[in-house]
């Protein structure tokens, strides 16, 4: 189980959050106090709506959020996407980018980020469990 800790006035990208484990990720992270961008890993019509549904979300918590429909394989608009976020938002602690974004894609948040931390997730992988390795970077 992911420890319980306190992510209020912290901001975090989630790369991937059309999938179960980015949404239940934003979600989980949003439920701890975060604000989360929440990006897309294509500009799909199905992407778009999973994004825009898990901001309703974030926003019923009375969270802040934002929803970004990007193609995460283009490495000049994921850049542009988390310069949106961090207009938005605030600056970016650390991101999530969830397994499906190409390399490129996780080389370009990396860069955007700086020395912040990304933590790259297997989309298969347990909640819980990548819940928990971003909650241990956000330490």
């Amino acid at each position: 189980m992911a420890p319980d800790l306190d992510l209020t006035g912290r901001r975090v990208l989630v790369v991937g959050g059309e999938t179960a484990l980015g949404r239940a990720l934003a979600v989980g992270l949003a439920g701890r106090g975060a604000a989360v961008a929440i990006a897309t890993l294509t500009q799909a019509t199905e992407a778009e709506f999973a994004v825009n549904s898990a901001l309703n979300e974030l926003w019923a918590m009375g969270r802040e959020g934002v929803a970004l429909v990007i193609d995460a394989g283009d490495a000049g608009e994921l850049r542009e996407a988390t310069l949106l976020a961090e207009r938005e938002l605030g600056r970016l602690d650390l991101a999530a980018v969830v397994e499906g974004a190409s390399p490129v894609a996780t080389d370009a948040v990396r860069s955007a980020l700086g020395e912040r931390p990304v933590v790259v997730l297997a989309a298969d992988g347990d909640v819980d469990a990548a819940l928990g390795a971003v909650l241990g970077e956000a330490l």
